[in-house]
């Protein structure tokens, strides 16, 4: 399945970028967090066979300039990436990545990047084992998405990688209730992120959500008034009532995703046809959120609340410890992207002390975003979205599955166009 504008809109970037026009009409994404990793559950995509010495796709300077996220924020907050596995080399690629696109440096020695485990500990030693190893190869590209994401949005924020072993995650994805464990590491990890300092928290991941990860114990430790907890909304699409978590809590911004297009004079931004959207059931909607909004699922939490770039983007990745062959710069999409993007710009922005969830986003100007009112993420029949799989005969809102005017399930209210104007 296409998952990219790479692969369908002629002209743009990247189509220069590679040697031919049948390379292009190829394209293929596959899913990172696919196969025997679709446990991880994490929301990132690479373009397959993409190995380059250079950048190829969208880099810092096109999402700032796009966004009109300035180069210096007036708030400098720090910003926590929850991620699982270990990455000892993810200090050296984010200098990589940040140098060459001119932000200052961000490093252990300065106090600006920190790693650690999900108890504040240690970062994680690599793994020895084979199964470890490919984990830790894989989740390499989540991770560098995530640190270079943030950097863009927020290039003086401090950063803190806070890993999740292997030994949380679930022995399948299938099921809901296998993911519950998982979901209590996340919720771990967040105490930390918040202990350490965290003014933003970004979580790249989307697990099969159940009533304990919406009303039980982790639900309490992703709700920190004046901390913005931001997550992924999905790269499937519209799920209909099927929702992800933790996106799907009401204390947390939910990030939907965009595809960008660079055109004469400036950038246009169409919802990218990944973009996860959903009603989630016995979720009660977030403060703030308007009744207009959130009657497209009868009154249950309606995502995503807002959106950023999450097709065809550039970044730099060198941890190999099973293949031992390095990728360097590889192209990437997903709602993986939008998350830690979204939460450079909260932390960009602040002060944060009115922040629970996406109210504050729901209180601002519209003209504090950039709307994005073309693409769909689903089937729509007779202006009303049909459900991906199951009774045909049950239809939704067309806003979940749609982009228009004002909010909609793919993009939310929209791109930051700015920094957020609390």
């Amino acid at each position: 399945m296409f998952r990219s504008a790479l692969a369908i809109v002629a002209g743009v970037l990247l189509v220069a970028a590679f040697s031919c026009a049948p390379a292009i009409a190829a394209a293929r994404f596959e899913p990172v967090c696919g196969g025997q990793f679709a446990r991880v559950a994490c929301q990132v995509e690479r373009f397959a066979g993409s190995r380059y010495e250079e950048p190829v796709g969208w880099g810092a300077d096109d999402l700032r300039r796009s966004h009109e996220i300035p180069a210096r924020a007036p708030n400098a907050g720090t910003i926590a990436i929850i991620d699982v596995g270990a990455y000892p080399t993810l200090e050296s690629d984010l200098a990589v990545y940040r140098a060459k696109y001119g932000l200052p440096p961000c490093a252990s020695y300065t106090g600006c990047f920190r790693q650690m485990d999900y108890h504040g500990g240690p970062a994680l030693a690599p793994a020895t084992d084979e199964t470890g190893e490919a984990i830790d190869e894989a989740i390499a590209l989540e991770t560098s998405l995530d640190v270079d994401m943030a950097s863009a949005a927020c290039p003086d924020c401090r950063l803190m990688e806070i890993q999740i072993p292997h030994s949380a995650l679930p022995s399948s994805g299938g099921k809901p209730a296998d993911m519950d464990g998982y979901a209590a590491a996340f919720g771990t990890a967040v105490q930390t992120a918040v202990a350490q300092g965290a003014n933003a928290v970004s979580i790249s991941y989307g697990l099969p959500g159940d009533d304990a990860m919406l009303h039980g114990p982790v639900a309490s430790q992703l709700s920190r008034p004046g901390v913005a907890m931001v997550a992924s909304s999905g790269d499937s699409g519209f799920e209909a009532n099927e929702y992800l978590w933790p996106q799907a809590l009401p204390t947390v911004t939910s990030a939907g995703g965009t595809a960008l297009v660079k055109q004469e004079g400036g950038y246009s931004e169409g919802a990218w046809n990944g973009a996860g959207s959903s009603c989630a059931p016995g979720a009660a909607p977030p403060l703030g959120q308007p009744v207009a909004v959130n009657t497209s699922c009868t009154g249950a939490r309606a995502g995503a609340d807002v959106s950023a770039v999450a097709a065809d983007l550039a970044i730099y990745t060198t941890y190999s410890p099973q293949t031992h062959n390095p990728l360097g710069w590889t192209v990437v999409a997903g709602t993986s992207a939008s998350a830690p993007f979204i939460a450079g710009v909260y932390a960009a922005s602040g002060p944060l002390t009115g922040v629970l969830g996406p109210n504050l986003l729901y209180a601002m100007d519209p003209a504090s975003f950039q709307d994005v009112t073309s693409g769909t993420t689903g089937t729509i029949s007779n202006g009303r979205c049909l459900p991906p799989e199951g009774d045909q005969k049950q239809t939704f809102d067309g806003r979940l599955c749609a982009a228009g005017p004002g909010w909609d399930g793919p993009t939310g209210l929209g791109s930051p166009h700015g920094l957020f104007r609390f």
